[in-house]
């Protein structure tokens, strides 16, 4: 059943669909239509403080800078970049969040010490580097004759190990997680499953990188674990996406209301079936 928001400037019911689904877009799917309805079909914005992801993103780039200047200075025969790189990148995403003084000051002295021990890790890792933010996009087939859609999203890092075989990781800034859930992540699926079907492209080359061997969650305290995905990981994976996709192009939006969903949700003043706990 079609439901209409409040503050929409476009019903859910006649808002076009999105011609393309990621890992988030499937995740927020699960976690509530109504939510993925707000964020994909009505586009509304979010209720989100300022700053609420600020660490989290300038670590991501100042990584993603380090890893590019990294992989043109082997091209290049020039020497590795050093910790000015990670720092001036950190701090030139932070300066432009929109954080209050004494917040900025407190984030750019809790990001040192993640990215030193980033440093430390280059410094004896012994794969190489291919990749940093990488895009790819599949066309995964809908049942019934009801066309494809377009599956899109962002690796963080892609290495070539010393064996020739492929390491994903992705970055995280949370809690460390136990092997059992980094065996787990969905995430880390998504990526296997886009290497798999050869949806991965070397930028220097243009041609389509090897499968995954290795998946790695790597965390700002400087831990890394690893995992593997197999075959009925990636085709269950697929079967999840392939299911959401055709609820959502039936417009099948229907909230799912609870304290622990709502609590989070940043269209909670937004809708009417939100549970809001005292």
């Amino acid at each position: 059943m079609a439901i209409d928001a409040p503050h929409a400037s476009l019903p859910v019911a006649d808002a076009p669909l999105p011609e393309r689904e990621s890992y988030s877009s499937l995740t927020t799917y699960e976690y509530c239509p109504r939510r993925y309805a707000f964020r994909y079909v009505e586009r509304l914005p979010g209720e989100v403080p300022p700053g609420q992801f600020a660490f989290g993103s300038a670590i991501h780039k100042a990584f993603e800078v380090f890893v590019r200047e990294q992989i043109r200075a082997r091209a290049d025969g020039a020497p590795e970049p050093g910790l000015d790189v990670l720092q001036h990148a950190c701090d030139e995403k932070l300066a432009g969040a929109g954080l209050e003084p004494d917040e900025l000051a407190r984030m750019r002295a809790a990001a040192g010490p993640v990215l030193g021990r980033f440093l430390q890790r280059e410094d004896t890792n012994a794969s190489v580097p291919v990749a940093a933010e990488l895009g790819f996009g599949i066309d995964v087939a809908l049942p019934a004759d009801s066309g494809a859609i377009r599956f899109v999203g962002y690796v963080d890092r892609v290495d070539r190990a010393q064996d020739g075989s492929t390491v994903i990781t992705d970055y995280k800034t949370g809690r460390p997680r136990s092997q059992a859930e980094v065996d787990a992540d969905r995430q880390l699926t998504a990526y296997a499953y886009a290497a798999d079907r050869g949806a991965l492209r070397d930028p220097a080359t243009g041609e389509a990188i090897p499968p995954a061997s290795r998946l790695c969650l790597y965390f700002a305290d400087g831990t890394e674990v690893s995992t593997t995905r197999v075959a009925g990981d990636l085709v269950a994976f697929e079967r999840d996406l392939v299911a959401m996709a055709t609820s959502a192009r039936r417009r099948e939006f229907d909230p799912w209301p609870a304290p622990a969903r709502c609590r989070w949700c940043e269209y909670r003043g937004s809708c009417s079936e939100a549970i809001i706990a005292s």
